[in-house]
């Protein structure tokens, strides 16, 4: 294919291997930053510093906010659903 996509491919795999090193370090420290002080960034300065170094990274707002919900326990469409069950099941 040429030398010039073999030089993008490589850039390209190279970046994309340092995202997924630091985006999962990145989102667990909002998600636990939000679980201790709440999901607002204004009340919570934890959560606000983990959104920065986030943001300096490079991590897509829509990660960030997945990882916040994702804190909060929030399900699709802001539902939360607890299933309780018992077995009949006897020996």
């Amino acid at each position: 294919m040429g030398r010039a996509f073999e030089f993008r491919k490589n850039a390209k795999l190279k970046r994309w291997g340092k995202m997924s090193r630091v985006f999962p370090k990145l989102g667990r420290a909002i998600t636990v930053a939000a679980k201790q002080g709440g999901g607002d960034p204004d009340m919570n300065a934890k959560l606000r510093s983990a959104i920065a170094n986030a943001k300096a990274g490079n991590m897509p707002k829509d990660n960030i906010d997945r990882a916040i919900k994702k804190a909060l326990g929030k399900g699709p469409h802001g539902v939360q659903v607890v299933v309780e069950c018992a077995t009949g099941f006897h020996s």
